[in-house]
């Protein structure tokens, strides 16, 4: 790769500044296989109660920075792989661009962030989603973590425009950490407007969630994690498929286990029920999902 002289100069005129600079840098590599006994794209509500197993791949790459112990920068790429032996049209690709600036007040903390989004399914263009965020989050006594935020998210199918939309949501959450920090429990709730270019896919909403983490054990350390979603959306307009308006709300608990080989190598498992109540069919449903993941963390 050709270094540019202007990015020589540059380098030397803000060697000094470049020195109060703190970074870390991270990546993760997720290998194995996950089962669902049924499957699900729910953005377009394409649905098959036939089971099937996906072999999964991830990467995910990051950078933190952070500039006189106040001002924090991060950066980073996701891309994730699912992959169904006899499914083909459920087959999804993830790839996810993000950046976040944060600055530490000495009352609060202050910061936008922007995820980019582009999702393949069955090896076509399928959705590009934006999401851009502003939040405020501020720790009390070391111990209690909260964040509110306000949320806005552009989505745009390739093959479906009446289903694009712009949704409007605004969030707290809360974590109360414990063991050193290493474990915490929080709880959360956001409230959501999504305007599509139909109205039969306009919808007002409430999400609701709670996690438990839990990390233990000695030279083989160990996490637990129980994750539980709630949502109920009400539709704006009648739903030509039912001719009336939709009504959706789904259930979701999530268990997860990661045991930790060494610092950097993992098995993670995770059990996952899904309980989806709807008055149209294919959004009405019960799914399980298993999965088993070799876990490198760099």
């Amino acid at each position: 790769m050709k270094i540019s002289l202007l990015t020589l100069t540059l380098l030397t005129v803000c060697q000094p500044a470049l020195s109060k600079i703190k970074s870390d840098y991270e990546g993760t590599i997720e290998v194995g296989a996950l089962y669902n006994s049924e499957l699900v794209v729910e953005e377009i509500d394409q649905y098959s109660p036939s089971g099937d197993t996906a072999r999964y791949l991830s990467l995910d790459l990051g950078g933190e920075w952070t500039f006189d112990d106040r001002f924090n920068a991060k950066a980073g790429f996701n891309v994730s792989d699912s992959d169904y032996h006899d499914s083909d049209t459920f087959d999804l690709t993830l790839q996810r661009i993000y950046g976040d600036l944060s600055y530490e007040f000495t009352e609060l903390t202050i910061g936008v962030s922007q995820h980019d989004i582009n999702a393949e399914l069955a090896d076509n263009d399928f959705l590009d989603m934006s999401r851009s965020s502003f939040y405020l989050s501020k720790l009390f006594n070391n111990s209690i973590f909260v964040r509110t935020e306000a949320i806005n998210i552009d989505k745009t199918f390739d093959t479906l425009p009446d289903r694009n939309a712009d949704n409007d949501a605004i969030g707290v959450d809360t974590y109360f950490f414990y063991n050193q920090a290493k474990s915490f429990f929080s709880v959360g709730y956001s409230s959501e407007k999504e305007r599509a270019s139909a109205s039969e896919y306009s919808y007002d909403g409430d999400n609701y969630r709670a996690t438990f983490s839990n990390k233990f054990g000695g030279e083989h350390s160990q996490r637990i994690q129980l994750q539980w979603r709630y949502y109920d959306r009400d539709y704006k307009s009648e739903f030509p498929v039912i001719n009336t308006a939709r009504s959706d709300s789904r259930n979701t608990l999530k268990l997860v286990w990661d045991f930790y080989f060494t610092p950097q190598f993992a098995l993670s498992s995770t059990l996952e029920n899904t309980e989806s109540s709807s008055n149209f069919e294919s959004a009405d449903y019960t799914a399980n999902e298993v999965s088993l993941l070799f876990r490198v963390e760099l």
